[in-house]
């Protein structure tokens, strides 16, 4: 059966078209961007680089939202 596209090419395409949102989240995680030059690997050897990118933001510390601050106590209504 003739491709249309070669997988290489093809793989490779995937792998640039992911590059920049990939990189735009490990920057708001907090994490160094260069891990999403992993997609890279699936160009040799398919989808194992979306695999590592995966992996490696499933198992760092992502940074919280500071916790909000408690409101102030309510005051009693008096009573007459």
């Amino acid at each position: 059966m003739q491709y249309f596209l070669d997988p290489f090419w093809f793989n490779l395409i995937l792998s640039l078209a992911s590059l920049w949102p990939l990189w735009r989240i490990f920057i708001r995680a907090g994490l160094n961007p260069v891990w999403s030059l992993l997609t890279f690997v699936s160009v040799v050897i398919p989808l194992l680089g979306q695999l590592l990118v995966l992996l490696v933001l499933f198992h760092s510390k992502w940074p919280t939202m500071p916790p909000k601050p408690e409101p102030p106590p309510r005051k009693k209504p008096r009573t007459a």
